[in-house]
């Protein structure tokens, strides 16, 4: 028999099953590095990779993220890639994730799940299972679950009524695709502001300047590029977001602007000036070189929350409102038209 400070210290141990890109294999290995995470396995969306990643990361392959999630009895399945898994409404995924959730497996997605407003109504609402339900995945890298955003509720309280908002949103491919980003981005705008009127939105291809013009989908999956939007609401009020999968590191920054001055949230902290330019409030996170990245720290802590069972689960999102506002600005940027959330939200829901 194991003394039984061994036999606790291997019941604390946290595994994962991680499904990614060979991009994706450094930020993998930090993020469980740094939420203390055991990788037990590993596969991958691109066919023929999940061996040779499973040895860069000394963890075991997995050739079908649906047989895993049916099956797997690890701590948390981290999809920092899923590839088609949800794009889609998929009775099948509905089922896998349902029987991982009866095992107490956690599901946390960096890409978004579902990846259109069609297919997130099309789900089947009676289940909690279903591709939609906070229940089932939770979305990594959100903004407004961010320890900075977070510790700012108190000066975002004193703030008050904003009358514009405006966010940046920046990293590199494998931290997150464009469409990531956007429903981020939309997280937040719709969480301060209700659902826009209309969205203005342009899109710019990584391969623009190379004679190589294209426009996105209907999808969010796989959506990268930059993209610049301007979202009006109907009481007066605007927001602007500026966001790209191909901008170096990672950076987000919120900006309120109101009757009480400017409020910035950064990475690592905020800073609230008053109308006259005077420094109301600020706090800002000495980072040293031991420090990991920032969003390294973002999707560790969106692990570390989701696996502690002490801490409850964010405010959910408003899945059909951001999913439809993203449908709406994939729409703008073909049409170069300003488009409804509410005409694609009255598309996509039943009868």
């Amino acid at each position: 028999m194991l003394p039984v400070s061994t036999s606790r210290k291997e019941a604390s141990k946290k595994t994962a099953v991680v499904w990614l890109r060979p991009d994706q294999v450094s930020l993998a290995h930090d993020v469980a590095a740094q939420s203390d995470l055991i990788i037990e396995a590993v596969g991958s969306p691109i066919r023929g990779e999940s061996t040779a990643l499973a040895q860069k990361l000394s963890s075991e392959p997995a050739d079908d993220l649906r047989s895993v999630l049916a099956e797997t009895k690890a701590t948390v399945v981290l999809l920092l890639d899923p590839g088609e898994f949800g794009k889609e409404s998929e009775p099948a995924d509905d089922r896998v994730l349902g029987a991982a959730r009866s095992r107490g497996v956690k599901i946390a997605s960096l890409e978004p799940i579902p990846a259109s407003a069609l297919a997130f109504q099309n789900s089947p609402v009676e289940s909690d299972e279903h591709l939609g339900s906070p229940e089932s995945i939770r979305p990594l890298g959100l903004l407004r679950h961010s320890k900075r955003y977070r510790d700012a509720q108190e000066v975002i309280e004193q703030f008050g009524r904003a009358r514009t908002l405006s966010l940046e949103l920046y990293n590199s491919p494998e931290q997150g695709s464009l469409g990531a980003q956007l429903i981020s981005a939309l997280d937040i705008v719709i969480a301060h502001f209700g659902t826009p009127e209309t969205v203005d939105a342009s899109f710019v291809s990584p391969a623009q300047g190379q004679s190589v013009y294209s426009v996105p989908g209907d999808s969010l999956r796989g959506f990268s590029g930059d993209l610049t939007a301007v979202l009006r609401f109907p009481d007066g009020r605007a927001a602007t977001i500026v966001a790209s999968d191909h901008a170096g590191r990672w950076n987000r920054v919120l900006t309120l602007l109101g009757p009480s001055g400017r409020l910035r949230i950064y990475d690592d902290g905020f800073e609230f000036l008053g109308p006259a330019g005077q420094k109301i409030d600020e706090a800002r996170h000495r980072r040293t070189v031991k420090s990991p990245p920032h969003c390294v720290e973002v999707l560790a802590d969106g692990i570390d929350r989701l696996l502690d069972a002490h801490i409850p689960a964010p405010t959910p999102m408003d899945t059909l409102s951001v999913l439809s506002t993203a449908q709406a600005a994939l729409l703008s940027t073909r049409t170069g038209q300003p488009e409804s959330p509410d005409t694609i939200r009255r598309m996509v829901s039943r009868e």
